[in-house]
């Protein structure tokens, strides 16, 4: 049987990021908040946290993370519904979404039953492949990701896919592209990157050339909005979702460089197992509104 104010130490050191802030959150000292977590170790037999700056769950420390999230949204909802008193605080989940899918229709679909349920929804924005290992570390409750197993713990459901096409405005490819889209070409004019995590790019270039891998000069721009305006603005070229670029590409100002280029990416919706009613509501939405956008 877990003690629960060892889990809630535990929680709270990887919530606030140090063993110090934490024993501010939960009002002990330090060396309480330390023995608490070693108490928790020694029973369960396993390191939890590594202890770095800021300290992260080992892999049985994300299990257990994940694993007292779920309880803390239970409960909630189960005290909520049998109080005789109105809930103090709305629900609150915390969901992690691939910056392109934030950009085109993420906030659409959720952004209704967070109206409606009075839903409050935090956003961790990180890339297609990244998103998963916060919901592995037990950050989120539930995750957009371009991975299709699940991890263990939590269910995964198809919700469609993000199409693409390799774009840039027409000044550029004029400069750049005067003969078309060549190897030297592709090569020489710079790329637009979200970050440097940002294979996707890269890889569409390897199906078009192959090897050597082409690796052109890049910008990093981090936001997905800003990276399709520097696109637009002649900054360089790069793989705008397809519903962002029909416009332009009808009057002109973008260009499609290859249209044996476009690809698409399919998306998950990982969650917890054991869901919240209201978890449960979000995750049906997210899957029924957001194939309804993708389509």
């Amino acid at each position: 049987m877990l003690d629960y104010q060892l889990v809630q130490a535990f929680a709270a050191v990887l919530d606030e990021g140090g063993f110090a802030r934490a024993a501010d959150r939960l009002c002990i000292t330090q060396s309480a908040v330390s023995q608490r977590v070693k108490q928790l170790e020694d029973q369960i037999g396993r390191a939890l946290v590594i202890r770095d700056t800021p300290p992260r769950p080992t892999e049985a420390g994300a299990r257990l993370l994940r694993h007292y999230r779920q309880v803390l949204a239970l409960e909630g909802e189960t005290v909520d519904a049998v109080s005789a008193k109105s809930p103090a605080c709305r629900p609150h989940v915390p969901v992690a979404v691939n910056a392109d899918s934030l950009f085109v229709w993420f906030l659409e679909a959720a952004a209704a039953f967070a109206r409606s349920s009075g839903t409050t929804l935090e956003l961790f924005v990180d890339g297609h492949e990244q998103t998963l290992r916060y919901l592995r570390s037990g950050a989120v409750a539930g995750c957009v990701t371009s991975e299709r197993d699940a991890v263990e713990g939590c269910t995964a459901t198809r919700i469609g896919s993000l199409r693409y096409v390799l774009v840039a405005s027409g000044e550029f490819s004029r400069r750049w592209f005067p003969e078309g889209f060549s190897r030297e070409a592709a090569t020489r004019a710079p790329l637009v990157n979200l970050d440097r995590n940002d294979r996707f790019q890269l890889r569409v270039l390897y199906k078009a050339f192959g090897d050597p891998q082409v690796t052109p000069p890049a910008h990093y721009v981090p936001v997905a909005d800003a990276y399709f305006e520097a696109i637009r603005a002649g900054l360089g070229y790069g793989l705008v979702a397809k519903s962002k670029v029909l416009p332009g590409l009808a009057d002109g100002t973008l260009v499609d460089l290859d249209p044996g280029l476009r690809t698409e990416i399919p998306l998950y919706w990982h969650v917890w197992k054991y869901q919240s009613d209201t978890l449960r509501d979000l995750s049906e939405v997210v899957v029924r509104e957001g194939g309804r956008l993708l389509a």
